[in-house]
């Protein structure tokens, strides 16, 4: 759910406006990537970097086409509609996303499954306190589509289902059951989700460091009880 750290997860309006695009919901891991070649990639680009500083309504099919230089032509050679762009845009993000914080995790967390949940937390502390942090691009498009059954809105949730799938699992890798483990998920969703709410909202920079001391004293109490 957050911004490339190094560039989006990942959202709408923010602070002062992101070096590249915005983390859609997650971590910064620092890593640089490529400047895109093709015009496919150079239109995702563009786009993701406007969706994150104005949102998506305001950002015009016409704006992005002049921003990246190409005719209309071009772009629908591309892309059925802006809609389609938009959702693109999300699948992209979603992939780096997810691929960004798990190599950060394991950098932080190292084997550890419990340090690895809890490196995710630390990582969106980094993405917090970030000079171009925009809030997470995947709760601004659910937001703005708000129909579940939107294209959009259920790429956006792709993401989520993602990130949780990511906790879940290392949840259960720490000595949790299935049961348990999808449930101590849940609530780290609630936690991560909400400190993306305060910082973007309220500018609470602790705001990942107050979910990861509930978080860790959740995850303590549970694995307790479960010896």
């Amino acid at each position: 759910m957050r911004a490339t750290r190094k560039s989006i997860p990942s959202g709408a309006q923010g602070d002062p406006a992101p070096a590249s695009t915005a983390r859609a919901g997650g971590a910064p891991n620092g890593a640089s990537r490529a400047a895109p070649s093709g015009t496919r990639e150079r239109l995702i680009t563009a786009a993701a970097n406007l969706f994150v500083q104005h949102g998506f309504g305001p950002v015009g099919l016409d704006r992005i086409i002049a921003e990246v230089g190409v005719t209309k032509t071009t772009f629908y050679n591309h892309f059925e509609s802006k809609d389609d762009l938009i959702i693109a845009v999300l699948a992209e993000r979603h992939a780096i996303e997810i691929e960004d914080l798990e190599q950060d995790i394991r950098r932080r967390g190292g084997e550890d499954p419990k340090a690895q949940l809890l490196a995710i937390f630390d990582s969106f502390d980094d993405w917090f306190r970030s000079t171009d942090f925009r809030g997470c691009i995947f709760m601004s498009a659910a937001t703005e589509f708000p129909t579940p059954t939107d294209p959009i809105n259920q790429a956006a949730r792709v993401h989520g289902e993602g990130l949780f799938e990511l906790l879940r699992t290392r949840v259960e890798q720490a000595g949790l059951d299935a049961d348990k483990a999808e449930s101590i998920a849940s609530q780290m969703m609630v936690l991560l989700t909400g400190a993306i709410a305060a910082r973007h909202v309220n500018r609470e920079m602790e705001a990942a460091k107050h979910a990861r001391l509930v978080a860790e004293a959740v995850l303590n109490a549970c694995l307790t009880s479960a010896k």
